[in-house]
């Protein structure tokens, strides 16, 4: 399925092959000329009212026209489908039972210390610990006793990690430039991307861009920004 400007295009080739206007459109579908000045523009359209389109315009366009296979709607050609080998869930009732060498993450508390220090990590006494396999810390270059686990809290990072997912962290203060880092500033600490800049200042970026603005931290800054670690894996209900 066509989405965007090609999906606004395709829209605007069908409304000059019907030879209908935008108006009527909008009174078909019961909404306002704005709305459909939208359509034309960005593109967004919802799925229930492509799937009217289809219909409204099938006496001009077919199922092509909006990049749909003969197969259906939705079903536009991507290209092959990706294999990937077949790995069997096993549960179970131990880490003892585990037949690969696995390490143990311990989940921490952060907070930031009190003055200039550099962030406290504490054990959380209440969380249980996470798992990883050693052959997976040591392809991706990560030191077992550095990596720990913690919990987030807040929005801030939606959708990429949602309030409440578990997060596997490499202590490290060097910066991966445009990956999700742990860090602490002031007597906060977050989770945030982090974008270094060519004067040496760091861009601090949240992915919920709608709620939270970007902050540039200094090295002369009043709040000291500390680098925790490295965001390496995360986790969450679906």
């Amino acid at each position: 399925m066509l989405t965007g400007e090609k999906l606004g295009e395709a829209l605007a080739a069908a409304i000059r092959m019907k030879g209908v206007s935008k108006a009527d459109v909008a009174r078909h579908f019961d909404i306002k000329p704005p709305s459909v000045q939208g359509w034309l523009k960005h593109g967004r359209i919802s799925k229930t009212h492509i799937e009217k389109l289809l219909s409204y315009f099938s006496d001009v366009v077919g199922p092509e026209h909006w990049g749909i296979s003969s197969s259906g709607f939705g079903r536009a050609d991507l290209g092959p489908a990706i294999k990937t080998p077949l790995r069997p869930v096993v549960l179970v009732e131990s880490v003892d039972d585990i037949k690969h060498e696995v390490i143990e993450i311990p989940r921490y508390t952060v907070r930031a210390s009190a003055g200039y220090g550099a962030p406290v990590l504490e054990i959380d006494t209440k969380g249980s610990p996470n798992y990883c396999r050693a052959g997976w810390a040591q392809r991706n270059g990560y030191k077992p006793d550095q990596l720990f686990s913690l919990v987030v809290a807040g929005d801030s990072m939606e959708p990429t990690i949602p309030d409440g997912a578990s997060l596997i962290v490499h202590r490290q203060e060097s910066i991966v430039n445009g990956k999700a880092h742990v860090i602490c500033r002031g007597d906060q600490c977050y989770v945030k991307r982090l974008f270094v800049q060519l004067d040496g200042s760091i861009l601090v970026r949240s992915d919920n861009t709608d709620v939270y603005k970007d902050f540039v931290a200094t090295a002369d800054d009043p709040d000291v920004m500390h680098v925790v670690g490295l965001v390496v894996s995360v986790s969450f209900n679906l």
